[in-house]
């Protein structure tokens, strides 16, 4: 073994060739030719040898292609261990941080929540008013026995009564109404609530001009005294072509009551009035007005230049004044004064039979939404307001212009 192991400093045979003198070429010693050996002086066929060494190995043989295979799926999926071959233990959990604290739950929720309890709490509010005033309200046999068909959307007659019957003496001398026999209709209006859209509030001057069945022409609250409701809804519906759904009554008694029990309305005369036959003293200008005064706002025409049309306009004014009061947050959030409203307006108030709590809260929706501009307020066009017929003034319609209006609310 020890002759097999190669001797330090031995030359490897790949190399001894390369230093081995060239044949031909005899190597002339230094000593011989008084020179110094030159190391720089190598042969063609040294060089040759020493290429081989760098040279590059004959290209191998072209072999066909071999085509591309495409990954199976399958080969892809890790198979199961083979029986007996131990599961590798599993990778110890790195360590990992504080864990952080679960998140806060959000307000949004939360305040979903509260307004979702505030408007349930608001709408059982609303339907005990409503319920409280259908309950407590007067009711009576006002429809006629024969309507014209049925027209579109749901129609109100609201009707305010110069009946003195239900006043003491104590009563009439403070509202200044005195003791006139009869009952007439000093107000007259047609609410219409449309299945979809905005509600329409019609006044019907009281010395309107009209034909009255069973009782030729004459002023339509003149129908009131002749029949009662059933004689004057049977009067409107002829002259303007609307079914009438519901029928809705006040006293003189109710109006001054329901703006005592708001504590005032603020109505807003345009000139100063000083009527002696109402007994209305003010002064131009907005000003809150109690139960008399505003009894005798709405009753007044003699002292008006525009007569009678200009009290269905101040009649109008006192409904939204209450309605705009009645809404009012300071009034309408404190239970114990709505309660005392409702019941002002239910006692003051005469509805007929088929009206119930459904009617009565669309009523009040409905003279809602114009009081807040949601809806229309006008007058039935008039030719003139001083038309002399047999010895007494009357007011006189624009036919064409009426019937127009009265069809765009579904009017036959």
């Amino acid at each position: 073994m020890a002759d097999e192991q190669e001797q330090p400093g031995a030359v490897p045979p790949e190399f001894e060739r390369m230093l081995r003198p060239p044949t031909g070429d005899p190597v002339i010693p230094a000593a011989s030719s008084g020179q110094p050996p030159r190391h720089d002086v190598i042969s063609d066929t040294a060089l040759a040898d020493f290429s081989d060494l760098f040279r590059d190995p004959p290209p191998s043989p072209p072999q066909a292609a071999t085509p591309v295979r495409t990954a199976d799926p399958a080969a892809t999926a890790v198979l199961p261990p083979r029986a007996g071959t131990p599961l590798p233990p599993p990778a110890a959990p790195s360590p990992a941080g504080p864990v952080p604290p679960p998140a806060k739950p959000r307000r949004t929720g939360r305040a979903k929540k509260i307004v979702l309890w505030v408007l349930v709490a608001v709408l059982v509010y609303v339907v005990a008013l409503v319920g409280y005033f259908a309950i407590n309200v007067g009711k009576i046999d006002a429809m006629p026995a024969s309507q014209i068909p049925d027209t579109a959307g749901s129609n109100y007659l609201l009707v305010g009564s110069d009946g003195r019957e239900e006043l003491s003496r104590k009563e009439q001398h403070r509202l200044h109404t005195g003791s006139v026999d009869g009952q007439r209709t000093d107000t007259i209006m047609l609410l219409h609530v449309p299945v979809i859209g905005t509600p329409t509030l019609i006044s019907i001057p009281r010395d309107s001009w009209v034909p009255i069945p069973g009782n030729g022409d004459d002023k339509i609250n003149a129908a009131y005294a002749l029949g009662g409701p059933p004689l004057l809804i049977q009067t409107v519906e002829n002259t303007t072509g609307v079914h009438i759904d519901h029928y809705v009554e006040i006293g003189m008694l109710g109006v001054a009551e329901m703006a005592d029990s708001l504590g005032g309305v603020t109505l807003c005369p345009k000139d100063n009035y000083n009527d002696q036959n109402s007994g209305l003293h003010v002064k131009e200008g907005c000003q809150q007005m109690d139960g008399p005064t505003a009894l005798a706002y709405v009753r007044m025409r003699y002292a008006d230049p525009k007569g009678d049309l200009g009290r269905a306009e101040r009649q109008q004014e006192y409904v939204k004044a209450v309605v705009t009061k009645t809404a009012n947050p300071l009034t309408f959030l404190n239970p114990l004064k709505m309660f005392s409203v409702d019941k002002a307006a239910a006692s003051s108030l005469t509805v007929d039979q088929g009206t119930g709590v459904v009617a009565d809260g669309r009523m009040a929706l409905a003279l809602g939404m114009i009081s807040a501009g949601l809806g229309e307020q006008t007058t039935v066009p008039v030719e003139s307001d001083s038309y002399w017929v047999n010895g007494q003034q009357a007011v006189k319609w624009d036919t064409p212009k009426a019937l127009e209006m009265f069809a765009g609310i579904g009017g036959a």
